[in-house]
């Protein structure tokens, strides 16, 4: 086997680990999703699942129903009997009761394997999502595995095709990404015949309210064929994409052809059809493809429902796998074909309309037509409207925007104020002069609407010269030949400045739309730089996007709001917390928790979310636009670049704070500790000399002597430790190693503290035999000194304290065990801090705790290359308790 014909690695990994249900190691466990799939309602998939459940619980499985719909059939009554049930949550609507699956209690609950039936259903408005489908993706990204049942007709890019054959629009889809990436598909048949009896027999469910067409087509036997057929082939094109990704994982070639597809979107209901055409298409050539969107003049005459449905449509192939394109242009086909050839599509799909029969009177070419003449290379697909409805709707859109009222009114007006401002002066001027006044408003009315009314004025224009200002008057006679090259060369000339003036004014429009925008990132980007703090942030975001969209804003950073009007409403609060969790938009205009009033985006850095951007137009009726959202986005990432500036700020600010409290600390303890050693020593070598004549001094003098010479011993120990950690702290600590025998160097520690140990037990056990540590012998023993004051600090006169010493692989371990009180709750990680003192000391002795005992251990244990830390004693059988200090010693090795 070749180098090229290896297996990748990687790729095998992802493979395993998704057919495992496992993630990266630090990310969460995905939940397992598995399709029972079928042809249509009454093949048994509900059946089989429960079956399937039953053999899982059987087994010891944790499963539970969250929904299944069983339409009083007994047989599938008798499965669901004895399995876990979660009940439905009730919703109102309308003043109807409803019951719906309730996620929330699932989430609870957190069972291994739900079933949940119906993947395709729509839940009833005020769920947190509109469908089932999106309520089994968060079971599944909370690791809970589950089981569902579907029907070819329910998949989205099927949905056309299904309709075609039954005549019924199925109006409940699963996006088809949803589909593949199910981790198991069980395809349930049954032959025609077979579901035909059935449904003779009553087993077949009917929902109620359907229309008796729609229940007819679907069960006729030639349809059931088809239907049939189409889940077959759509399971059979699944298997194939996953022995295609196992090829390409074991080094094999892949049967991608490598075809780069782009589909022409537009307002139309034949975008939808050529969406799922396409995304049929890509997927039997296993070839990426994206969905373009020309925003042209005429997308600045659509009205208010054609634009909803331009981002319907592109909602559609976004949801169907597309990357959506949008594209400013002001020639559609000449922008279509770079933008292909610049990014190597291979094929293009769009919708062909017949012209109307005034555009092809005029010669006017549609854009299908352009693309076919023009598309040299590229293979170019058309579907054309294949019913009467989308005929009607495409030659009704088009007339509609060309006989729009308005435009030609004001072509009339501004055709009427040219003639009345030259009739005056008609009989002095030359008439051909009155032809600029024409062209001025063939100007004016082509910047303001566009080429339709442009040429209407043109038209009107040429007949309103022709009427007032050409002999014989109020006529379209004219009794000179000349005029009629007149009017010709005026009608052309007016067409073509007309056309050039509508194209640019519309290249003008784009361009300022295009430079509010980049003028709005910019401006943001830039006062973001000069922001404080988070609440800095929310007021220079909510300053710009108030006035260029119309929108409120509310900013949550690390779960407070900073910005924006306080929010109390629980299902706005409940959208803020949904997308801090999944990292995901939710809102309006979204499928996640769309009955809310504002559209909520995940602010994130380095892989979390840090906050949450709320936006809620002023106007309640508003929708965003798909290029709103990209701008939104945008705007979401600035925020967070400036909020993660503004930490890294704050912790350098709070850093470098910490470090000049540290150095000025480590300059006092370096002063105070030499300027007290020098008076402490006089100090002690007077009282010393004092005591010597104790005999000769009354009772009263050296019981003071004595207590002031133990409290002048406890001051220079002080001051020794201070020494010890200015020294650390300063870099000058000096380690000098040599191989020892920790027992002797434990031994020489207990003889130093032998003398304050009192009625204290303290034994010494070794595990195996020792190997010799390389070590500083006195800074180590040290250490041990320390930890053996601090655990006869903390336990009784009768206490136990117990030194222990094991082997492990290339360390040894240390262990000093007490059996006080043991360490509160979190201090673990606080006692090795200086000055930090911890519990209760119990000793009748004086020796309260300067806070730099434990410090200066971690500090020789980590200089040594070992790891120090405590924790608290378990009790068992109400025995034991108090704390162990653990540390542990390089061995040392051969030839060191």
């Amino acid at each position: 086997m070749t180098a090229d014909q290896r297996p990748d690695p990687d790729k095998l990994l992802a493979l395993v680990s998704k057919d495992r249900g496992d993630g990266a190691p630090d990310t969460p466990r995905r939940g397992r999703l598995k399709i029972f799939f079928g042809a249509n309602a009454g093949v048994g998939k509900t059946y089989a699942m429960l079956s399937e459940a039953r053999r899982l619980f059987a087994e010891g499985r944790d499963v539970v129903i969250g929904v299944v719909e069983h339409h009083g059939r007994p047989e599938t009554l008798a499965l669901i009997d004895g399995l876990p049930l979660l009940p439905l949550r009730e919703v109102s609507h309308r003043d109807i009761r409803l019951t719906e699956f309730d996620i929330d209690l699932a989430l609870e609950r957190r069972p291994h394997l739900i079933l949940i039936d119906e993947y395709a259903h729509t839940n009833a408005p005020g769920s947190r999502h509109p469908k089932r489908w999106q309520d089994v993706e968060e079971l599944l990204a909370a690791g809970i595995d589950v089981y569902t049942t579907l029907n070819v007709q329910h998949l989205e890019s099927l949905n056309d095709v299904v309709a075609r054959l039954t005549g019924v629009w199925v109006r409940e889809t699963v996006p088809d990404a949803a589909f593949d990436a199910a981790d198991e598909i069980a395809l349930i048949d049954l032959s025609p015949d077979e579901l035909l009896k059935r449904l003779a027999e009553g087993k077949v469910y009917v929902a109620e309210g359907a229309q008796t067409r729609a229940a007819d087509n679907f069960f006729k036997k030639a349809n059931l064929g088809r239907l049939r057929e189409i889940a077959l082939r759509r399971t059979a094109e699944r298997i194939d994409a996953q022995n295609d990704a196992l090829s390409a994982a074991m080094g094999q070639a892949e049967s991608a052809t490598g075809d780069k597809i782009l589909v022409l979107v537009g307002p139309d209901a034949l975008s939808a059809r050529l969406i799922r055409h396409t995304k049929r298409m890509a997927d039997r050539a296993r070839a990426a493809w994206f969905a373009l969107y020309l925003h042209t003049d005429r997308h600045e005459a659509l009205p208010d429902k054609a634009r909803r449905r331009v981002e319907h449509n592109l909602r559609l192939a976004e949801k169907l796998g597309a990357r959506v394109v949008r594209l400013n242009a002001g020639r559609a086909a000449s922008a279509v074909l770079t933008y292909a050839r610049q990014n190597g599509f291979t094929r293009l799909v769009l919708g062909h309309s017949p012209q109307p029969w005034w555009r092809a009177l005029m010669g006017g070419r549609s854009l299908s037509q352009k693309l076919i003449s023009q598309g040299a290379g590229l293979e170019i697909t058309t579907l054309s409207a294949d019913s009467a409805e989308d005929k009607a709707e495409a030659d009704g859109r088009t007339v509609a925007q060309a006989l729009r009222p308005l435009p030609y009114l004001m072509a009339v007006a501004a055709t009427a104020l040219v003639t009345a401002l030259g009739l005056p002066f008609r009989d002095v001027v030359d008439p051909d002069s009155f032809i600029m006044l024409y062209m001025t408003a063939v100007v004016a009315v082509a910047a303001r609407y566009g080429i339709g009314p442009a040429v209407f004025t043109s038209v009107l224009s040429v007949l309103t010269f022709n009427w007032f200002y050409v002999e014989p008057y109020y006529s379209l006679t004219f009794d000179r030949v000349g005029y009629a090259v007149t009017f010709v060369v005026m009608l052309i000339t007016s067409l073509i400045v007309g056309s050039l003036t509508a194209r640019l004014s519309l290249h003008a429009r784009l361009a300022r739309k295009g430079e509010v925008e980049t003028r709005l990132l910019y401006d943001i980007s830039r006062q973001l730089g000069g922001a404080r703090d988070a609440a800095d942030i929310g007021q220079v975001i909510e300053r710009h996007l108030q006035t260029v969209f119309e929108v409120e804003l509310g900013l949550w950073y690390e779960g407070q709001q900073v910005a924006g009007k306080a929010e109390h409403d629980p299902k706005e609060l409940a959208a803020v917390q949904w997308v801090a969790q999944n990292r995901q938009m939710a809102g309006r205009d979204t499928d996640t928790l769309p009955t809310a009033q504002g559209l909520y985006l995940p602010v994130s850095a380095e892989q979390s979310v840090i906050g949450v951007m709320c936006l809620t137009p002023t106007e309640t009726t508003r929708q965003f636009s798909g290029a709103e959202l990209l701008v939104f986005e945008t705007v979401a990432t600035l925020i967070a670049g400036a909020l993660q500036r503004t930490r890294q700020t704050a912790l350098a600010e709070a850093t470098r704070v910490e470090s000049e409290n540290e150095k000025l600390r480590n300059v006092l303890l370096a002063s105070l500790s030499h300027d007290l050693k020098t008076p402490l020593t006089v100090m002690n070598g007077a009282v010393g000399s004092l005591l010597k004549m104790r005999k000769k001094l009354p009772r009263e003098a050296v019981d003071e002597l004595t207590a002031l010479w133990s409290h002048l011993a406890r001051l220079q120990k002080f001051v020794g430790n201070l020494l010890r950690m200015a020294a650390i702290t300063s870099g000058q600590l000096h380690l000098s190693f040599e191989p020892y025998l920790i027992q002797e160097v434990a031994g020489a520690a207990l003889n130093r503290i032998e003398a304050m140990r009192g009625d204290r037990q303290i034994r010494t056990l070794i595990s195996g035999t020792l190997p010799m540590v390389r070590i500083d012998g006195a800074l180590i023993e040290q250490v041990l000194i320390n930890l053996l004051e601090n655990a006869i600090a903390h336990t009784a006169e009768d206490g136990q304290i117990t030194l222990s010493f094991e082997t492990d692989a290339d360390r040894v371990r240390v262990r000093v065990s007490d059996n006080g009180p043991g360490l509160r709750p979190g201090e673990e990680d606080r006692i090795f801090d200086k000055f930090y003192t911890y519990g209760q000391q119990i000793s009748d002795r004086q020796t309260e705790s300067s806070g730099l005992g434990l410090a200066i251990c971690k500090a020789i244990v980590e200089a040594h290359g070992g790891l120090i830390y405590a924790k608290t004693n378990p009790l068992k059988d109400g025995v034991g308790g108090g704390a162990s200090f653990i540390f542990t010693l390089p061995v040392v090795t051969s030839g060191a």
